[in-house]
Protein backbone atom coordinates (compact mmCIF):
# COMPACT_ATOMS: atom_id res chain seq x y z
CA UNK A 1 0.00 0.00 0.00
CA UNK A 2 1.51 3.46 -1.30
CA UNK A 3 0.21 6.86 0.41
CA UNK A 4 0.51 9.69 -1.00
CA UNK A 5 -0.52 13.13 -0.08
CA UNK A 6 -1.48 15.87 -2.39
CA UNK A 7 -3.50 19.49 -1.49
CA UNK A 8 -6.80 18.69 -2.97
CA UNK A 9 -8.21 19.98 -6.09
CA UNK A 10 -12.10 21.09 -7.16
CA UNK A 11 -12.46 17.80 -8.57
CA UNK A 12 -11.66 15.93 -5.45
CA UNK A 13 -14.82 17.60 -3.82
CA UNK A 14 -17.11 14.39 -3.96
CA UNK A 15 -14.91 12.03 -2.34
CA UNK A 16 -13.94 14.36 -0.17
CA UNK A 17 -17.24 14.80 1.22
CA UNK A 18 -17.86 10.93 1.16
CA UNK A 19 -15.05 11.08 4.05
CA UNK A 20 -16.80 13.52 5.81
CA UNK A 21 -19.92 12.02 6.06
CA UNK A 22 -18.42 9.21 7.42
CA UNK A 23 -17.60 10.77 10.07
CA UNK A 24 -20.34 12.99 10.21
CA UNK A 25 -22.91 10.03 11.03
CA UNK A 26 -21.07 9.10 14.00
CA UNK A 27 -21.35 12.08 15.62
CA UNK A 28 -24.66 11.75 14.67
CA UNK A 29 -25.39 8.68 16.34
CA UNK A 30 -23.12 9.82 19.76
CA UNK A 31 -24.89 13.51 19.94
CA UNK A 32 -28.00 13.58 17.94
CA UNK A 33 -29.23 16.89 19.79
CA UNK A 34 -26.38 18.67 17.96
CA UNK A 35 -25.06 17.27 14.43
CA UNK A 36 -28.20 15.82 12.08
CA UNK A 37 -27.81 13.56 8.81
CA UNK A 38 -27.76 15.71 5.68
CA UNK A 39 -26.86 14.41 2.42
CA UNK A 40 -23.50 16.71 1.88
CA UNK A 41 -21.62 17.59 5.39
CA UNK A 42 -19.39 19.91 3.77
CA UNK A 43 -21.30 22.51 1.35
CA UNK A 44 -19.22 22.94 -1.80
CA UNK A 45 -19.32 26.22 -1.38
CA UNK A 46 -17.16 26.15 1.76
CA UNK A 47 -15.03 23.65 0.01
CA UNK A 48 -14.17 26.08 -2.72
CA UNK A 49 -13.69 28.73 -0.08
CA UNK A 50 -11.00 26.62 1.19
CA UNK A 51 -9.26 25.71 -1.72
CA UNK A 52 -9.18 29.18 -3.02
CA UNK A 53 -7.67 30.60 0.99
CA UNK A 54 -4.00 30.83 0.58
CA UNK A 55 -3.91 30.64 4.49
CA UNK A 56 -6.25 27.18 4.38
CA UNK A 57 -5.43 23.82 3.04
CA UNK A 58 -7.57 20.34 2.12
CA UNK A 59 -4.60 17.77 2.22
CA UNK A 60 -5.93 14.41 0.81
CA UNK A 61 -4.08 11.16 1.24
CA UNK A 62 -4.34 8.94 -1.86
CA UNK A 63 -3.89 5.37 -2.57
CA UNK A 64 -4.14 4.15 -6.28
CA UNK A 65 -5.72 7.42 -7.18
CA UNK A 66 -8.24 6.67 -4.59
CA UNK A 67 -9.44 9.54 -1.56
CA UNK A 68 -8.50 7.21 1.44
CA UNK A 69 -8.45 10.36 3.84
CA UNK A 70 -8.44 14.22 4.32
CA UNK A 71 -7.47 16.96 6.52
CA UNK A 72 -8.64 21.05 6.31
CA UNK A 73 -6.14 22.89 8.13
CA UNK A 74 -5.89 26.69 8.18
CA UNK A 75 -3.37 29.02 9.64
CA UNK A 76 -5.58 31.07 12.29
CA UNK A 77 -4.23 33.97 14.46
CA UNK A 78 -5.51 34.82 18.36
CA UNK A 79 -7.57 37.84 18.61
CA UNK A 80 -5.60 40.98 18.67
CA UNK A 81 -6.05 41.79 22.68
CA UNK A 82 -3.58 43.17 24.69
CA UNK A 83 -4.04 40.35 27.61
CA UNK A 84 -3.11 37.62 25.15
CA UNK A 85 0.41 36.70 23.33
CA UNK A 86 0.56 37.33 19.81
CA UNK A 87 0.31 34.20 17.85
CA UNK A 88 0.24 32.18 15.04
CA UNK A 89 -1.19 28.04 14.61
CA UNK A 90 -2.31 25.90 12.19
CA UNK A 91 -5.67 24.79 12.71
CA UNK A 92 -7.29 21.34 11.79
CA UNK A 93 -11.04 21.99 11.65
CA UNK A 94 -11.86 18.54 10.19
CA UNK A 95 -9.47 15.07 9.97
CA UNK A 96 -10.94 11.85 8.41
CA UNK A 97 -9.76 8.52 7.08
CA UNK A 98 -11.98 6.00 5.08
CA UNK A 99 -13.48 3.38 7.68
CA UNK A 100 -12.41 0.62 6.03
CA UNK A 101 -8.35 2.01 5.81
CA UNK A 102 -8.34 2.89 9.20
CA UNK A 103 -5.61 1.72 11.51
CA UNK A 104 -3.13 0.97 8.48
CA UNK A 105 -1.14 4.17 9.09
CA UNK A 106 -3.14 6.91 6.59
CA UNK A 107 -3.93 8.88 9.96
CA UNK A 108 -0.30 9.08 10.92
CA UNK A 109 0.85 9.60 7.44
CA UNK A 110 -2.06 12.70 7.14
CA UNK A 111 -1.09 13.72 10.96
CA UNK A 112 2.42 14.67 10.01
CA UNK A 113 1.42 16.18 7.02
CA UNK A 114 -0.31 18.95 8.47
CA UNK A 115 3.45 19.23 10.80
CA UNK A 116 5.15 19.68 7.73
CA UNK A 117 2.61 22.07 6.35
CA UNK A 118 2.50 24.03 9.73
CA UNK A 119 6.19 24.12 9.81
CA UNK A 120 6.16 25.81 5.80
CA UNK A 121 3.63 28.46 7.50
CA UNK A 122 6.26 29.17 10.27
CA UNK A 123 3.32 29.02 12.96
CA UNK A 124 4.01 27.99 16.65
CA UNK A 125 1.50 25.20 17.05
CA UNK A 126 -0.71 22.73 15.94
CA UNK A 127 -4.25 23.04 17.44
CA UNK A 128 -7.87 21.28 17.17
CA UNK A 129 -11.08 20.73 19.06
CA UNK A 130 -12.08 16.80 19.58
CA UNK A 131 -15.90 15.65 21.25
CA UNK A 132 -15.13 14.02 24.55
CA UNK A 133 -17.31 11.00 23.20
CA UNK A 134 -14.92 10.77 20.21
CA UNK A 135 -11.98 8.17 22.50
CA UNK A 136 -10.48 6.77 19.26
CA UNK A 137 -9.67 10.40 17.84
CA UNK A 138 -8.43 11.41 21.59
CA UNK A 139 -6.43 8.75 21.93
CA UNK A 140 -5.18 9.24 18.22
CA UNK A 141 -4.24 12.66 18.75
CA UNK A 142 -2.35 11.53 22.22
CA UNK A 143 -0.09 9.41 19.93
CA UNK A 144 1.35 12.35 18.63
CA UNK A 145 1.84 14.32 22.29
CA UNK A 146 -0.92 16.70 22.10
CA UNK A 147 -2.50 17.82 25.09
CA UNK A 148 -5.77 19.22 26.12
CA UNK A 149 -5.71 23.20 26.64
CA UNK A 150 -9.27 23.96 27.36
CA UNK A 151 -12.76 22.31 27.89
CA UNK A 152 -16.11 23.59 26.33
CA UNK A 153 -19.12 22.46 28.70
CA UNK A 154 -22.77 22.38 28.33
CA UNK A 155 -25.94 22.35 30.98
CA UNK A 156 -29.05 22.03 29.42
CA UNK A 157 -31.72 24.15 30.71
Amino acid sequence: MTIEVFIATERDYFAVNEIVKEGHEEHVMEKPTIFKSVESVMPESYYKELIDNEESDILIAKEDEIVVGFVVISVEASPPFESLVQRKYAYIHDFGVKANFQRKGIGKILFNACITWAKEKKVDSVELNVWEFNMKAIEFYKHFNMKSVSRKMKLNI
